[in-house]
């Protein structure tokens, strides 16, 4: 689904209304496209250049998995962030830095200025289809 320099609003949003379906986020995507749209929407609210210890990465993951009503720990998504190129660490592992190349590869610059409301429009989408059928 990303096309060359990222995946546009409209994609995301389709691919969003997939992944939080029901309101929130119940597993990692399968599709590796999806995967990769939600983990850069993960990675928008880290900040670059910083280097985070491995507590307040998991506090940051923790905050926006809350806000995702997420079954997903910070454990796994880190992993995923980890292994996909999302998050960097020092040669010792001890640090943790954004790797705003990969985000910049998956979502289109609008796309990620629209991130936060394209979440929001999903997580309420899916919400209201749960409670109308389930």
């Amino acid at each position: 689904m990303p096309e060359v320099g990222g995946a546009t609003p409209d994609a995301v949003a389709e691919v969003l209304g997939k992944v939080l379906a029901s309101g929130r986020l119940t597993r990692m995507p399968r599709n590796p496209a999806h995967c990769d749209i939600l983990l850069a929407i993960v990675s928008l609210d880290l900040r670059r250049r910083y280097p985070y210890s491995e507590l307040e990465i998991n506090d940051a993951l923790n905050r926006k998995l809350d806000r995702l009503r997420a079954m997903v720990d910070h454990v796994t998504c880190r992993r995923y962030l980890v292994d996909l190129g999302f998050l960097k660490r020092d040669r010792s592992g001890s640090r943790y830095f954004v790797s705003p190349g990969r985000i910049e590869a998956v979502l289109s610059s609008e796309a990620a200025a629209m991130a936060g409301e394209l979440l929001d429009t999903a997580l309420l989408a899916g919400r209201s289809r749960y409670e109308r059928h389930g």
